[in-house]
């Protein structure tokens, strides 16, 4: 099958965005653009044959397809050299003797999400455009008529009952394909350039049998001016975090399976200290083969050490990263993706980064922050704590084999499966909390409550409720962030170096007495009933505050240490405000030193 993708119009309606690029390179919030977003995911997809009609800008669009991730694929640009006069029938018309195999056909400025593309590429029909049945008419926007499930005509201008929301996407036969090129060729024969390449699709709709494909519960739109750029960005993103790759298996096969299917052939290794005592760790390695190993990196990772990762990975010509480890493996391979995609030798840290399309498969060896469901990692520059943020650096996939907790000594368990259970418990009362985040959050503390005592007593099985538990708090930080407790927490981790779930679970407790005992102060949108509605669902799913006191009581923590009174001003100072107002009751710079001085009975 060909794709074929129709990118030679203006984009007048795009403004700045188009006075010295193409519109189809405009970056979506990601960092990526449309073009380059589609060719990864039609590549992705098996697709290898592209063809490519251009106009302005064309040197642009040839150059994103010579992409190495992409040197396997094969390309035919076609010109449409009075692009500024002409359609895309016009298009059609010209790159007409191209059209000689099964196409997956869509017009340049499209975004979609890769469910849909691989459910229209796994349909058994034929012949198939895409229609949403839920979405209303567009007033400017194409509308299919739609008679017995198939498409009879496709138009701007039709708003009959019949009519539903469509998308240039379409999945057609050879056969079928070829009849529109004949009409295309009569269109354009008579003269008629200036029309859409429906118009003589038309002409032969009701002889044909084109399904309408729901798009319904997936995602597709198209980009025609900045507003549409800024509301498609938002809005994509959650399918595309929702959607990344968890595999839940043995983690040789699966890496050998990745391996294989973006054709990957020396890996960058990111792994801690700890790589060579897993089990799997001999297997794992005859599975990467001629795989670059990059482990000079500190349990809180330095920039300087992100600098020598990004060195070597430029040095190596790899072309997958792949993360063992902790979160501080995953946070370091995160953080060298990010920075490879930058000019080498670049201050990276001040950058505004370029999209990077390396594949990144995260394999979590502890089961704690989620690092490898999220967009975030934590580095330290010139020795404050610099929290990334970016779509970019979350992975592609992750591997959740329960296997390699095994070996996980048991204060390590305990303070990682306390940095999941407070995520959770945050997420659920953040402000930027969601539907989809409190179901992540709600299955998460479930997962962890049920499943503590047997894993710390090491019970067979009980680490897969604990993996999967802790990916799903990962997976609802990513969508609300953290709050204070979790901000209060980094100072206390680098002044008295108590491991950083622990650290987060001292604070908790007196997080959740502030928001209880001020929920009038609540700032969250959604106001005071929304908070209270939250604190009793978690008076439901853990016991509520007394719940999290007797499962942290029931661990035998490390005694707090003693606190000075420079120490207190330091903490006191060192709370990042963002996070204090994802938190919805903000406490105030007194209650933050009277809560410190709780913790550490000072």
């Amino acid at each position: 099958m060909k794709a074929v993708i129709f990118n030679s119009g203006l984009g007048k309606r795009m403004g700045k965005y188009t006075e010295n690029g193409h519109k189809s390179m405009v970056r979506i919030a990601s960092g990526e653009s449309i073009f380059e977003r589609q060719l990864r995911m039609l590549s992705e997809a098996g697709i290898t044959d592209f063809l490519v009609t251009v106009g302005p800008f064309n040197e642009q669009l040839i150059n994103a397809a010579k992409a190495p991730h992409l040197a396997h694929c094969r390309f035919t640009f076609v010109e449409n050299p009075v692009y500024d006069t002409t359609n895309y029938i016009y298009s059609m018309y010209l790159a007409r003797e191209h059209f000689d195999d099964d196409v997956i056909m869509l017009h340049g400025d499209l975004v979609f999400d890769r469910s849909l593309l691989e459910d229209v590429l796994a349909c058994p029909q034929p012949d198939i455009g895409t229609v949403s049945f839920d979405r209303p008419q567009p007033e400017k926007d194409f509308k299919a008529r739609i008679k017995d499930g198939r498409i009879q005509e496709v138009s701007v201008k039709i708003f009959d009952d019949d009519c539903y929301a469509f998308q240039p996407m379409y999945k057609l036969s050879r056969a079928t394909v070829g009849k529109w090129i004949k009409k295309v060729e009569e269109f354009v024969d008579a003269g008629n350039t200036g029309v859409y390449a429906e118009n003589a699709m038309n002409e032969i709709f009701p002889s044909l049998d084109v399904r309408a494909f729901s798009y319904d519960g997936r995602f597709v739109d198209e980009i025609d001016c900045p507003e549409d750029l800024e509301r498609v960005s938002a809005e994509i993103r959650r399918f595309d975090f929702a959607q990344q790759r968890v595999l839940r298996e043995d983690v040789c096969a699966a890496v050998s399976g990745v391996l294989e299917k973006h054709r990957a052939k020396r890996p960058f290794v990111v792994c801690d200290a700890a790589f060579d005592k897993l089990p799997v760790s001999e297997s794992l390695r005859g599975v990467v083969g001629d795989a670059v190993y990059f482990s000079d990196f500190s349990p809180n990772p330095k920039y300087d050490d992100i600098v020598k990762g990004v060195e070597l990975y430029h040095s190596s010509a790899c072309d997958i990263i792949i993360s063992v480890g902790g979160g501080s493996a995953i946070d370091t391979a995160k953080a060298i993706k990010l920075f490879a995609g930058d000019p080498a030798g670049s201050e990276y840290i001040s950058n505004a980064h370029v999209f990077n399309p390396t594949v990144h498969l995260a394999i979590p060896t502890t089961a704690g922050t989620g690092s490898e469901s999220t967009r975030y990692a934590v580095i330290y520059y010139k020795g404050e704590k610099q929290s990334l943020t970016g779509d970019n650096l979350l992975p592609d996939y992750a591997v959740l084999d329960h296997s390699l907790l095994a070996t996980l000594p048991l204060g390590q368990k305990k303070a990682t499966f306390l940095d999941a259970l407070c995520q959770a418990i945050e997420s659920m009362w953040s402000v930027n909390s969601d539907d989809v985040s409190k179901a992540y959050a709600r299955e998460a503390i479930m997962l962890l409550r049920d499943s503590c005592a047997d894993y710390l007593n090491g019970v067979p099985g009980a680490a897969g409720s604990i993996s999967a538990g802790a990916n799903l708090a990962g997976k609802a930080i990513n969508i609300t962030q953290t709050t204070a407790a979790h901000a209060m927490s980094y100072k206390i981790t680098s002044l008295f170096g108590i491991p950083h779930g622990a650290a987060v679970a001292l604070c908790l407790p007196h997080v959740w007495k502030l928001i209880k005992d001020n929920t009038a102060r609540c700032n969250d949108v959604r106001g005071e009933e929304h908070l209270n509605g939250v604190l009793a669902e978690l008076d439901e799913l853990i016991g509520g505050l007394d719940g999290f006191l007797r499962i942290y009581g029931d661990m035998d923590m490390p005694a707090v240490p003693v606190c000075s009174a420079e120490q207190l001003d330091v903490l006191t100072a060192s709370v990042n405000p963002v996070r204090l107002g994802n938190n919805p009751v903000t406490p105030t710079g007194d209650e933050l030193r009277a809560m410190y001085r709780q913790i550490f009975a000072c």
